[in-house]
């Protein structure tokens, strides 16, 4: 009895772990951009409030960002794994056998 066959789209998990890539690169170089709003926010009226809470905002997300970040850099291993592992296996049954040679002839020679 045969067990349910695995059909994957290769073409589709590979897009999936060059998109995954991308927002590890965007997750990783996002930190820049969170000192940008606070410094473009300034002081409105000469009051801080505002900038004091983009800076808390921008804490709660640095902590979170990482999180995220740990998340998606798993998740694109993971799946790059799966597209490895696959891709190595389906070469590996595609590639032919050796056929075995003839059966060796008994020392002495045929009786």
């Amino acid at each position: 009895m045969a067990g349910p066959d695995v059909d994957l789209d290769f073409d589709d998990l590979k897009q999936m772990t060059s998109d995954l890539g991308t927002f590890v690169t965007e997750f990783e170089n996002i930190g820049d951009a969170t000192d940008d709003v606070q410094d473009a926010v300034g002081q409105p009226q000469g009051r801080g409030t505002l900038r004091s809470r983009v800076g808390d905002f921008e804490s709660g997300w640095n902590g979170n960002r990482e999180v995220i970040l740990e998340g998606l850099t798993n998740i694109r291993d993971h799946l790059k794994a799966i597209v490895d592992g696959f891709t190595e296996t389906d070469v590996k049954l595609a590639t032919p056998s050796p056929s075995p040679g003839p059966a060796p002839t008994p020392a002495g020679g045929p009786r």
